[in-house]
């Protein structure tokens, strides 16, 4: 939706189609302030004065003029708190007749105690004016804008007019009677701070202030609801991140990939800042001349945009992954403060160039990850090749080991045939045989790739007694793979808890892969075979998946390197 910053005393045309509602928002950071500050909405005469209790919205009185006002509540998004309410403009048919909209604190506290208050009005046709706080000494009222009809079309103004007194003189503008009112109970006795006193002798009186304050609980409670919200996304977002759980904004196949769409996306962004990045006052004037004005506009625009492309370059440059939300939090922030600097001027960064900038930001992170990925992939291939090279190599020894053992068996069968010696030949032919079954299972070994040890180890000192990584290797002996993972990588020695053989031990590992697929560790990496699961577990898998025979299991872990540790450190 584009949206034009109105400063004080600024006003533009409302596009308005007929019978259609316009939204009126009043808005502030739950962090800015610890009072509450109330919307108002009034329906004015000619003589800019309300003609009865029912031209006056706010939040206890949610519905005038048979509902062409209406009062939505309080809504709470990320760390804002919006009040919101919306008008039929079309409804509002007597001569003359004009909407004035204001704020007040409820305790009396300056407005100015609320830095980032900001008016808005938005219409069907897709226009959002903003007004941001123009009030800096002791206000805690002000009539904010007006909607005023001239020459038969609707039309918005900043105003930004603040009184010391609280509600009572923001009220008493409007025309409302502040006496008591009688057994009609519609009028409240109001102290200099805007607070209901309530009166003991009408309980009108002692119900509105009851309602005043069921409405302030309401309002914190919600507001309390959406920071805790935003404190558990934000635990969430980052423990997931730390874990290596990341979600690509644009999951291109290649870093390559990322790096040309950075390149077009930077290329889009340089020619909007030829004209388009960055907006500021039409109607500036120095020393009576409109052409010095728009001078000193374009040259404090180029000033703005400069300080905000340096914080989104230097944004750029420092996010990650973990980081994205906080870096792009930042960026706002330093929008906010740009355009906080130059309201005098109307200037603004622009929407489009702004989410170009934020998209930037999201496209570096997800090329982070990216690069990441790709050196990750291609270390874990360096790994398997150099695992299967050892592999082979051993499988070779162990033939050629077996051969030569082969060979000498032979020959000393032979000897033993010369000489008639039945009981050397029979023991000859035995070890002949065994000799040959386990030169035969290492040839069957050679030709089938996938037979090799499936293992289950852990390591409590490091990773704690929930997690598993569960593995395969091809080696003639499986422990040496395990001891290789020990090494500096982790602080402790990998504990053994299961070891399986079998003709497919690939398949058996993908399997138990799927099996445990939702206690994955790492989902984004699925080289890091690590998972939330106990021995036992992967055990029962094991027997139900393939009915393997179990070579070795243990269900507690020994850990003996860091159970000597936690000693040393009791001092025992």
């Amino acid at each position: 939706m584009p949206r034009t910053l109105l400063a004080r005393g600024a006003n533009s045309l409302l596009v308005y189609p007929q019978g259609e509602r316009i939204v009126i928002e009043a808005a502030r950071s739950l962090r800015s302030a610890s009072h509450e500050v109330d919307l108002f909405v009034a329906v004015v005469d000619e003589s800019q004065k309300v003609a009865s209790n029912d031209h006056l919205l706010y939040y206890n009185q949610p519905s005038i003029l048979s509902g062409s006002a209406s009062y939505e509540g309080t809504t709470s998004a990320g760390d804002r708190t919006t009040q919101r309410a919306n008008l039929d403009l079309s409804r509002l048919a007597a001569p003359g007749q004009s909407v004035l909209i204001a704020v007040a604190t409820e305790n009396g506290a300056p407005l100015r105690q609320t830095p980032d208050l900001a008016l808005a009005v938005s219409t069907p046709a897709g226009q959002r004016f903003e007004m941001p706080l123009e009030v800096e000494g002791s206000e805690t009222s002000a009539l904010a804008a007006e909607i005023y009809r001239r020459n038969g079309e609707w039309k918005v103004r900043s105003v930004w007019q603040g009184w010391n007194d609280g509600l009572p003189a923001l009220l008493e503008h409007f025309g409302v009677d502040l006496a008591d009112e009688g057994e009609s109970g519609q009028a409240v006795a109001l102290e200099s701070t805007g607070t209901p006193v309530p009166d003991a002798a009408h309980p009108s009186s002692h119900r509105l202030e009851l309602d005043r304050l069921e409405h302030a609980i309401e309002e914190r409670r919600q507001q309390l609801a959406a920071l805790e919200r935003q404190i558990v996304e934000t635990r969430e977002t980052v423990f997931l991140q730390d874990v290596g759980i990341y979600e690509f904004a644009h999951p291109l196949d290649s870093a390559v990939q990322y790096k040309e769409r950075l390149d077009a996306l930077k290329a889009q962004y340089k020619e909007l800042a030829k004209g388009r990045a960055v907006t500021g006052a039409t109607n500036w004037a120095v020393n009576g001349s409109l052409t010095e004005g728009a001078r000193m506009v374009r040259e404090q625009c180029k000033l703005m945009l400069r300080a905000y492309n340096a914080e989104a370059d230097n944004c750029v440059r420092t996010v990650r992954a973990f980081n994205l939300e906080p870096v792009s939090e930042r960026l706002e922030k330093a929008k906010g403060a740009i355009e906080r600097l130059g309201k005098s001027m109307a200037i603004s960064i622009t929407p489009e160039y702004h989410a170009l900038r934020l998209e930037e930001l999201r496209l570096a992170a997800d090329y982070q990850v990216k690069v990441a990925e790709e050196k990750e992939r291609l270390r874990a291939e360096r790994e398997e090749r150099r695992e299967q090279e050892r592999a082979e190599k051993e499988l070779a020894e162990a033939r050629a080991a077996f051969e030569r053992e082969r060979d000498k068996l032979q020959a000393a069968l032979e000897i033993a045939q010369r000489q008639g010696d039945e009981a050397a030949i029979a023991e000859m032919q035995g070890k002949l045989e065994e000799a040959e079954h386990q030169l035969k299972d290492i040839e069957n070994r050679q030709a089938n790739f996938r037979a090799g040890y499936v293992y289950v180890i852990s390591n409590l000192g490091a990773f704690g007694d929930r997690i598993v990584k569960i593995g395969m290797t091809r080696r003639m002996e499986p422990t040496e793979r395990i001891r290789e993972l020990s090494g500096a990588g982790v602080p402790f020695l990998y504990d053994v808890h299961a070891l399986f053989f079998s003709q497919d031990a690939l398949g058996l590992e993908s399997r138990l892969h799927r099996e445990f697929e939702h206690r994955r560790v790492n989902r984004i990496n699925q080289r890091r075979e690590f998972f939330y699961a106990t021995p036992h577990e992967v055990l029962e898998a094991v027997r139900q998946l393939a009915g393997e025979t179990v070579l070795e299991f243990n269900e507690e872990a020994e850990a003996e390197e860091f159970r000597r540790s936690l000693a040393i450190a009791k001092g025992e």
